[in-house]
């Protein structure tokens, strides 16, 4: 959606007017659920989003790109007898909706009973409803998040290696969510997002390099300044400067924590109950057997303040709980919606639609001594390819990092190859880092396996 009139709206604008839009949302789920009943659905669900907001691009200092946008849609389970019916569309309008409520009905009519389909029990769904601090609509105006983004761009200009930007962008974002079902449950989410980054070309003897950085947050004054995310993008390119080769063997492999969150996310996406159910995970039975070393635990909490994965509940309407996955070492929990609990013979753990905030817990060491402990081995701080099954665990990736040696890294390099099996890669983690990056649900340090195939 494009602005008109030159109209540009703050979030804090935003949010009054989403206030109406909630309204409409609340409004429309109550008619399709009592429609649904009157249809003669056992039961019916309705989730719906609002989200709003603006972005902004600057290159050489000039306004490049201004969007205003804004997404909505709606969503419609029906179940009759356990055949689901289900229809999305992208107006938040009553005509809309009861039209797609038809729609979901006749659906179910020509689909087969699936004996593991409905919603989770009603003694299942949230009831208390903290204020996770997720809401900071705040007065930035446009001209604000251009200067800011032109200031990160400058700063990072100022190097004599820097070639050019690829842009700076700053965005913020306002997004309402409804979920409602036949439980009686309905339960809303409001919540904002700014971001702020910087993408440069750096030019060498070798050829041209790119980096960048960002920062992210609920609230604007929560990111780090346009200066502060200048001089790290340009800081990355210079520590590319020096670049070199690396040789081909075994060797420990550290990922820096940007890389690691992707390490991590590999672990439990073999642990989300789709891929348990249809048995195609690396993880298939190991609840209670020991997958990390011992002095690793892995807590998922929905509950921190500001948190990008922070919720009261999930898409199914389930209270979500501060609980375990990993307790020192061993397996003790899965990632489970209502149906795939079902499907595994098991109860739902809240995490319909994904993960929450996950933190990785360990004797946090820094990145220098654990460069020191490993000696000689390669710093990944970027991966590329889709070399991942989590079938089998086989990884395979393209890679590019900082060799080291002596626990000194000596120089960048680029284009070579790292492979291992992700069961065994976990098992051999020596340590995790205390450079923890927050700019994710996946809250976690460097990670450091003790030997991974290197191929140039």
């Amino acid at each position: 959606m494009t602005q008109r009139n030159n109209e540009q709206l703050t979030l804090a604008q935003i949010a009054e007017q989403q206030e109406q839009t909630a309204d409409t949302m609340k409004k429309i789920s109550e008619l399709v659920l009592s429609r649904a009943k009157t249809a003669g659905a056992d039961d019916a669900e309705v989730w719906s989003y609002n989200t709003i907001g603006n972005s902004v691009e600057v290159r050489n200092n000039d306004l490049e790109t201004l969007e205003f946008n804004q997404d909505s849609h709606l969503g419609i389970n029906v179940y009759f007898e356990q055949r689901k019916g289900t229809v999305s569309i992208n107006d938040l309008t009553e005509t809309a909706a009861l039209q797609g409520l038809e729609a979901a009905c006749n659906i179910a009519k020509f689909t087969e009973p699936d004996p593991y389909a409905g919603l989770v029990e009603a003694a299942r769904m949230a009831s208390e409803f903290r204020d996770l601090s997720l809401d900071h609509p705040s007065s930035l105006t446009i001209d604000e998040m251009v200067e800011s983004a032109k200031v990160a761009e400058s700063v990072a200009l100022k190097s004599q290696h820097i070639k050019q930007s690829e842009g700076a962008n700053c965005y913020s974002h306002r997004s309402v969510s409804c979920y409602a079902n036949s439980h009686d449950f309905c339960g809303f989410n409001k919540t904002t997002r700014y971001s702020l980054s910087n993408i440069l070309i750096g030019e060498t003897d070798k050829g041209m390099l790119r980096d960048g950085y960002y920062t992210l947050g609920r609230e604007f004054r929560d990111l780090l300044s346009p200066e502060a995310v200048g001089k790290e993008a340009s800081q990355r390119i210079q520590r590319k400067l020096k670049q070199g080769s690396c040789s081909s063997g075994k060797y420990p492999v550290v990922f820096s924590p940007e890389v690691a969150r992707g390490l991590w996310s590999h672990l439990f996406g073999a642990l989300k109950g789709g891929a348990l159910y249809q048995r195609s995970s690396f993880m298939l039975d190991k609840l209670g057997e020991s997958v990390l070393p011992k002095d690793i635990s892995i807590i998922e909490d929905p509950f921190i303040l500001k948190g990008l994965g922070s919720s009261n509940y999930d898409s199914d309407g389930v209270a979500t709980a501060k609980r375990t996955i990993v307790d020192q070492g061993k397996l003790d929990g899965y990632f489970l919606s209502g149906y795939s609990a079902r499907r595994l013979g098991m109860e739902a753990t809240g995490n319909a639609g994904g993960i929450h905030n996950i933190l990785v817990e360990s004797s946090k060491q820094s990145l220098d001594s654990i460069l020191k402990q490993l000696g000689t081995g390669l710093l990944v701080t970027e991966v590329m390819g889709q070399g991942v099954n989590i079938v089998t665990g086989n990884y395979s990736r393209g890679a590019s990092g900082f060799w080291f040696e002596n626990g000194e890294i000596q120089h960048y390099v680029q284009e070579i190859t790292i492979a291992g099996n992700l069961e065994q890669m976990f098992q051999s983690i020596v340590a995790v880092g205390d450079d923890l990056d927050m700019r994710s649900s996946i809250l976690t340090g460097s990670v450091a396996i003790d030997s991974m195939t290197i191929a140039v």
